[in-house]
């Protein structure tokens, strides 16, 4: 992914920083652990602006990523219309790699980062795609989109512990459970995650333009 950093603008990191501060409140409860004193609150309002202005594929970027030969398969069957489409359809949602997050526990402090199988099995070909569907993913939800960046790194470097644990569950997904603002979530098991697929996928189609 390219970094589009000139997009980003110092008001815009302030604002950020800003919001990020308000939101560490939440740990003022705890005598003697002052979180904003340990977190580069600036540095990580940078990074979040800088990975959400970095471009994300289209539709057709996503379906040539995920399967490259999809377009001569379609032209062999001679697909078009509505029959062309349920066949990019099928493609998006057996073999697109999929991530969600939310949020739980006090304050909803407690973040999750659910990869569905695909998006395990294709860190270690593909991780850019993955990472792609994680910032959107994370859009909406300030405790993982301020730690975007750092987390992105954890991913890419835990990528075999992902994996194992993907392969080893009987759906083949994985999640990150982490603290926030500590952008270190651990790898766990993700086998009762409920996906709602279509309406997933339907989503993707649409914020992709495509």
């Amino acid at each position: 992914m390219s970094d589009h950093s000139d997009q980003v603008t110092e008001e815009q990191v302030q604002e950020r920083a800003a919001q990020i501060l308000e939101r560490l409140k939440r740990w003022e409860y705890l005598e003697g652990f002052d979180v904003a004193a340990a977190l580069d609150v600036e540095a990580a309002a940078r990074r979040s602006l800088k990975a959400r202005s970095r471009p994300k594929p289209s539709a057709h970027d996503l379906l040539t990523a995920v399967r490259p030969d999809w377009e001569k398969e379609a032209a062999q069957q001679q697909l078009t219309g509505q029959a062309l489409e349920a066949f990019k359809r099928q493609i998006l949602e057996s073999e697109t790699p999929q991530v969600a997050c939310d949020t739980d526990g006090f304050a909803d402090l407690r973040y999750h980062i659910h990869l569905n199988k695909a998006a395990v099995e294709t860190l270690s070909s593909n991780a850019e795609i993955v990472l792609d569907a994680f910032e959107w993913a994370a859009v909406g939800i300030p405790e993982i989109d301020e730690l975007v960046s750092p987390i992105e790194a954890l991913i890419r470097a835990e990528i075999s512990a992902i994996q194992s644990i993907g392969r080893a569950s009987s759906t083949g997904q994985a999640q990150l459970v982490g603290i926030y603002p500590c952008p270190i979530p651990m790898p766990e098991y993700d086998d009762d995650f409920d996906w709602d697929l279509a309406s997933k996928i339907g989503d993707i189609i649409h914020h992709m333009g495509g």
